[in-house]
């Protein structure tokens, strides 16, 4: 029986509203931080915070489908990716473990983002404007002051130390390794506990401020304010990887049209050139800075460790095809791992990870469909009338597009405020190709 417009309404709603509320909650705190908060279950230890993520979002996932009965060849393929993952399960050698990490991925990225997809509308559109943007405006601002005055209240003094777990059964958690138990980011830590996750989720939201500055005239002051903190952070919080995807990013722009016609870009290049030099003159920040430039050399700590760790793919030769099993990664790979350097269970690269776990296969397949995605989305783009709807959908694909870049140095997927970005961003940008 079909279900009245006012019901139809009413879950569509809320089922956004779900989305809205632990995007914006995952990218205002680091809720990995909340680990220590544990509950008994069916004789394993659980992180509470769990419960609050999944059941809500699996809820939301079933409203959506239910709302959509019918559905379209894009649907389809966002229902079905999560399957090119089944081969490495299945040759896992823990595909308990597996299919939990496997399931996470899924619930914090792949359904927020296909809730989006399917139920995008102009109300969603508002949200991310005036409840997801501001958060991260907000946390552009908190790390230009931790810099400064060397405090983060967020971070800090909140849920700093979490006990490992020996529980090397338990299908739900497993002890940390003692790296990362002991390891504190540098500055800025943000709202994410660490500088590189949350430098590359500001990078993702640039855009969208670009995109108001050209179109939005209230409040351009303060819009202006707002693009000032997210690239002045960009650039402050010294992440090479975030830098490498700015880059990118800007390339992204300038192919896609972004930046084109807009009147306002020459000044607000002026604008964001003098307070640059504002900064330059302050002593803490020329030191960040030459220090961070001077990093970029074959001995530094960071990059050997991460050329080190590409020894790792010697995994590949005997499992190429289906990988080691989602998750698996630091415990299959590490016998590959010859260094001095410490191991840390992470290759920081999501890319390199997804072949290693997923096998080469499963990483073409992934690939293949972002590409289709985008490929799609782009011809819709340009044949859209309306520039200003049109370049909304631009910056949503330029900010993914750096986001995606930037998971070259880390691993995204497994941070869920940038897994659930990277899939949101998508979802919303594909909302374009339901038409066709």
């Amino acid at each position: 029986m079909a279900l009245a417009a006012g019901a139809r309404r009413v879950l569509a709603i809320g089922a956004l509203s779900v989305v809205m509320l632990l995007w914006g909650t995952h990218l205002a705190y680091p809720l990995q931080r909340l680990q220590h908060i544990r509950w008994t279950f069916a004789g394993h230890v659980i992180p509470v915070y769990y419960f609050f993520i999944v059941f809500p979002m699996l809820g939301a996932g079933a409203a959506a489908l239910a709302l959509r009965p019918r559905p379209s060849k894009w649907m389809l393929a966002w229902l079905f990716l999560p399957l090119i993952c089944i081969p490495g399960i299945l040759s896992s050698s823990d595909p308990l473990w597996s299919v939990r990490q496997w399931s996470s991925w899924i619930v914090r990225g792949v359904v927020p983002g296909g809730i989006i997809f399917l139920l995008c509308d102009q109300r969603a559109r508002v949200w991310l404007l005036r409840w997801i943007y501001p958060i991260i405006i907000v946390a552009a601002f908190l790390g230009l002051a931790e810099l400064y005055i060397n405090d983060n209240p967020i971070v800090d003094r909140a849920f700093i130390d979490i006990p490992p777990v020996a529980q090397q059964d338990a299908p739900f958690y497993r002890p940390m390794y003692q790296s990362y138990s002991v390891f504190r980011s540098l500055r800025p830590q943000g709202t994410q506990g660490n500088r590189v996750p949350y430098a590359a989720l500001i990078l993702a939201f640039l855009p969208l401020g670009i995109w108001l500055l050209k179109y939005e005239k209230r409040f351009y002051r303060a819009q202006l304010l707002g693009v000032g903190g997210l690239a002045s952070i960009l650039l402050l919080a010294q992440v090479r990887a975030v830098w490498v995807g700015l880059s990118a990013a800007v390339l992204f722009a300038l192919s896609t049209g972004l930046l084109k016609g807009f009147r306002g870009s020459a000044r607000i290049a002026g604008w964001g050139a003098l307070c640059l030099c504002v900064l330059l003159l302050l002593p803490k920040t020329r030191t960040m800075l030459s220090d961070r430039f001077r990093s970029f050399n074959a001995e530094e700590i960071s990059v050997r460790t991460r050329l080190d760790v590409l020894q790792t793919a010697a995994v590949l030769k005997d499992r190429w095809l289906a990988g080691v099993g989602f998750g698996q990664f630091p415990a299959e790979c590490r016998r590959y791992y010859h260094s001095d350097m410490p191991w840390s269970g992470t290759p920081d690269n999501q890319y390199l990870r997804w072949a290693i776990e997923n096998g080469v296969v499963s990483l073409g397949l992934l690939s293949a469909f972002l590409f289709w995605v985008v490929r799609s989305g782009l011809q819709r783009v340009r044949s859209m009338r309306d520039a200003r709807q049109a370049d909304f959908y631009r910056s949503l694909l330029v900010g993914w597009g750096g986001l995606a870049v930037s998971f070259l140095f880390f691993d995204g997927f497994y941070w869920g405020a940038c897994n659930m970005t990277f899939w949101s961003l998508l979802g919303m940008f594909a909302t374009c190709l339901e038409n066709t």
